[in-house]
């Protein structure tokens, strides 16, 4: 027997798994750290991907809208050593002031806190003026063309008056999109809500998949809408399991994005077969209760297990269903009732605009999955009537029990894959191009 103990509750549960049976474990691997971020910042800058340097595409006095998300931490951009910093000292020798810079903080729909805890009061302090994003404020929008896919984007005023637009951002696994980074600090970052929902729609279609990029219709909108913004440079970063930055990127948002995914890769997923069984938790903070935070964790279970597989989700659930401002869906219902739905009905509120896109279009990829694949859940805290009410196809107070029952079904030679991360590892997910 292999045992994993993972957290649960106020301790941690442990996890008894036939050592022979388990065929893949989805890690995150540590890549090297770059020795010194700052001096490969300025030269990623001064030598980017499919871009003149930036010094030449910023002349003295232009404005500069320097924008970043809600990935980014407060230690790799904000504080008085972050990168931020090197980015600003950078334009200062191109001639535009610090007055002239607008930092923004472009979390898309995101719910999010003080601005403060995530760009440092250093940052905030230097630059001329500081923006949060408010996606529903209309009046601060500005409409700046249509894509392809029929996606109006409306962003940012304050971006949109700009004369040179630059993001800085990081690059790992997201269910919108296949990835962060690139074109994704405009759509979602600084687009009306209107625009986000349209593009969020796409979540419905099979080729929006979670580490998947070229042919990921989402990103494509996502691309283009940046091209409509205009958006000049972009500089993203990898990271290791202690957030140290292990790669730096920039120029084009395409191409550097692009330059930065055969190593996003090697850190995110892990080369696999899929498995009969996989075993997943969604990491600490995401365990305590059910809700929109174990969709990725889920999500990855699935691409991990066959099309006939049964996925063997684990966590405590002691809170019950998750709490927060991300999860309500309309004035009727939360995100609690629409996890009941059927996801043909979940589709066709989304397709109406009935309700929180963001929650439905997580919800439906979750719930589309308990229709199609068998789910045992183990938890401390949902009623076994409730768990049937949500589509799972058994629920149980043990682990052992439930992995008896998944190998009974699946038979002797049964293969199972382990996703149990640990930090920011809840991301990982099997080796996919594209």
């Amino acid at each position: 027997m292999r045992v994993f103990h993972v957290p649960w509750a106020d301790g941690t549960k442990e996890l008894r798994i036939p050592a022979d049976r388990i065929t893949a474990e989805l890690k995150f691997t540590d890549l090297p750290p770059v020795k010194d971020p700052a001096a490969a910042l300025v030269r990623a800058m001064d030598n980017p991907i499919g871009r003149p340097p930036l010094c030449e595409l910023v002349k003295p006095g232009d404005r500069v809208a320097l924008l970043t998300g809600d990935r980014v931490t407060d230690r790799m951009l904000g504080s008085r050593d972050g990168l931020g910093h090197v980015i600003l000292d950078y334009l200062n020798r191109t001639g535009v002031a610090d007055a002239n810079v607008t930092l923004v903080f472009a979390p898309g729909m995101h719910p999010h806190g003080s601005i403060d805890e995530k760009l440092g009061p250093a940052l905030i302090g230097r630059v001329g003026r500081c923006v949060r994003h408010q996606p529903e404020c209309d009046e601060d929008l500005v409409l700046k063309g249509y894509t392809s896919h029929g996606t109006p984007v409306w962003i940012n005023r304050h971006v949109a008056e700009a004369d040179v637009i630059v993001g800085f951002g990081e690059v790992s696994p997201a269910s919108h999109g296949g990835w962060t980074g690139g074109g994704k600090i405009i759509l979602p970052g600084v687009a009306g809500r209107a625009t986000i929902e349209q593009n969020h729609r796409w979540l419905m279609t099979p080729m929006t998949i979670l580490g998947l990029a070229d042919a990921n219709p989402m990103r494509l909108d996502m691309e283009e809408a940046a091209d409509l913004a205009g958006l000049a440079f972009k500089i993203d970063v990898l990271v290791d399991s202690q957030e140290r930055m292990v790669g730096i990127y920039s120029g084009d948002f395409r191409l550097e994005h692009r330059a930065a995914l055969p190593k996003a890769r090697e850190i995110w997923m892990t080369r696999m077969e899929p498995t009969d069984i996989c075993v997943c938790h969604p990491g600490e903070r995401r365990e305590r209760a059910l809700g929109s935070s174990f969709s990725m964790s889920f999500t990855a279970a699935n691409l991990a297990t066959k099309p006939d597989g049964i996925i063997v989700m684990c966590l405590s659930a002691v809170d019950g269903w998750g709490k927060g401002p991300d999860l309500p869906y309309n004035a009727e219902r939360t995100g609690r009732d629409v996890l009941k739905m059927r996801s043909e009905d979940i589709a066709r509120d989304l397709v109406y605009a009935r309700g929180n896109i963001r929650t439905g279009s997580l919800t439906f990829v979750v719930r589309r999955t308990l229709e199609t694949k068998r789910v045992y859940l183990v938890c401390d805290g949902i009623e076994l009537a409730e768990a049937a009410e949500y589509g799972f196809a058994a629920t149980y107070r043990s682990f052992d029990e439930a992995l008896g029952r998944a190998l009974e079904e699946k038979g002797d030679a049964a293969t199972i894959s382990v996703s149990l991360p640990r930090g920011i590892a809840w991301r990982c997910l099997p080796w996919r191009e594209g």
